[in-house]
């Protein structure tokens, strides 16, 4: 397929939408019609047009329509821009499998990484947003980036993000963007003058109508003095994400822990990425337990007390300890311990970390861990130190029969790049017990939280594909995932 918008009068529209003239884009589109694929991108970006002067309903009717007419790299991308983020991710991810234009690959890492950031998988928006640096440069993937990276790393130093975002502040594009970036910089630096000066020239220049996403951050920058962005927010806060986290910048204010805790649900649902781990910082719970959020990214969001966080294993995704990143060979050393508490004899644990007895190596190993605090006995080999792990968290909730508290700690399979015999055991059979649980309760919601994690689990997107409504605005994306793993299965 050709790259998005080469189809006259597709790009002759999608130039007219570049310059703002989303009427006459507009009128292009309806008076036109195409055929097969090319009528079905016509639906899709008619549907943008409206999305541009507000109708978001309808946005949403024409790309799923034009989805179930064709699934294209164009009308899954503005399938997964149109649905809400849990819904249109695996849309995203099906149009960017199906396109080969580096520009369209931006824009599509790009949607990626905002899409995962408001479902909370800040380190996967990360990789998302970076990539798309390289193939899109521009000021709206370099903010999404710093953003992401502020929340979820210790690096780049402030005064290098800094140097990145500050002159984008003068831009009229994104300039409104970058000063409320550039307002969390200066906070973080201990300059609140000024972090102060920038959040109100962004309020001042702020459509009406994104006040409400400023609330919760509006709170957390300016305390009491917050209440007139509130206020001016309320008429703008009528469909459910933006009324989510107006209703969370109010809590916050009164500083009621009951409301922002009955709050959670309902942002969860919404899909409002950090603004989740903002209120479970204010109600007290450890941000690096999240796996997600960085030191300084927990304090922007929300200040508490600076403690020692809860020793915790992350292994699902990048490997992770006490929030840090961790090497691989040491946290499949870690990993083993942890699955074998009563301990291992040496050669034992040898030949489940490299498939042979290298015991010298093994003790190398072992004396790293030590180096980071851990207390390891030996004769057997065990861990003596009190450390959680999110993979023993998900097989406990397995254990309890709670499968939706197990998939929302499954951030996805054990160690992946991990080829440790006793790891890729570990990993086989947690993923077969959560496959089992899923595919037996018969939960829709189940299979596709798994699914999705999974990637490319073909029986489970075809179970899914099988149970799901043609009418499901999932549909359209389901297919194509499963069309496309069947042909790479030769299927």
């Amino acid at each position: 397929m050709a790259p998005w918008g080469k189809e006259a009068p597709l790009a002759q529209a999608r130039a007219l939408l570049e310059a703002g003239r989303e009427g006459e884009a507009e009128a292009l589109l309806e008076a036109w019609k195409g055929k097969g694929p090319e009528e079905a991108e016509r639906l899709a970006l008619l549907g943008f047009t409206k999305a541009r002067r507000g109708d978001l309903q309808g946005y949403r009717r024409l790309a799923l329509e034009a989805a179930r007419r064709a699934q294209t790299s164009f009308t899954l991308y503005h399938l997964g821009l149109a649905l809400p983020p849990r819904e249109g991710v695996v849309a995203l991810e099906e149009a960017l499998h199906r396109t080969q234009s580096p520009k369209d690959q931006g824009l599509l890492t790009l949607a990626l990484a905002r899409t995962k950031r408001r479902l909370g998988r800040l380190r996967e928006a990360l990789a998302h947003a970076a990539l798309a640096r390289l193939k899109a440069p521009g000021a709206f993937t370099t903010l999404e980036w710093a953003w992401l990276t502020l929340l979820a790393e210790e690096e780049p130093s402030l005064p290098d993000l800094l140097r990145e975002v500050e002159p984008l502040a003068l831009e009229p594009g994104p300039g409104l963007y970058a000063r409320f970036l550039v307002a969390h910089l200066r906070l973080l630096q201990g300059e609140e003058k000024a972090a102060r000066a920038y959040w109100q020239k962004a309020l001042e220049e702020a459509p009406p109508a994104a006040l409400p996403y400023l609330a919760p951050a509006g709170v957390r920058l300016l305390g009491q003095g917050a209440l007139p962005l509130l206020q001016a927010a309320r008429p703008w806060a009528q469909d459910p994400y933006p009324r989510a986290l107006l209703l969370l910048g109010e809590a916050l204010l009164r500083e009621d822990s009951q409301g922002v805790r009955e709050l959670l649900p309902l942002l969860e649902r919404e899909g409002t990425g950090e603004e989740v781990f903002r209120a479970r910082l204010f109600l007290g719970e450890e941000a690096s337990s999240s796996g997600e959020v960085s030191g300084r990214g927990g304090w922007l969001l929300w200040p508490t007390p600076r403690t020692s966080p809860d020793p915790h294993l992350q292994t699902l995704g990048e490997a992770r300890l006490f929030g840090r990143p961790l090497p691989l060979r040491q946290a499949e050393l870690l990993v083993l311990l942890l699955a074998r508490p009563e301990g291992w004899r040496g050669e034992a644990l040898a030949q489940a970390l490299y498939g042979d007895g290298n015991t010298p190596a093994l003790r190398m190993e072992l004396h790293r861990l030590r180096e980071r605090g851990l207390v390891i006995g030996s004769r057997p080999y065990r861990l003596l130190s009190p450390l959680k792990a999110d993979f023993l968290e998900v097989e406990e909730a397995l254990h309890q029969g709670n499968l939706s508290r197990a998939l929302r700690l499954y951030r996805g399979p054990l160690l992946t790049n991990s080829q440790a015999p006793g790891v890729e055991e570990l990993r086989w059979e947690l993923e077969a017990s959560l496959r089992k649980a899923a595919l037996s309760q018969g939960s829709l919601e189940a299979l596709y939280a798994l699914a999705e994690r999974l990637r490319d689990d073909l029986e489970l997107w075809e179970a899914l594909l099988e149970r799901l409504s043609p009418l499901d605005p999932r549909h359209p994306a389901v297919l194509a995932r499963v069309e496309r793993l069947r042909r790479e299965w030769g299927l």
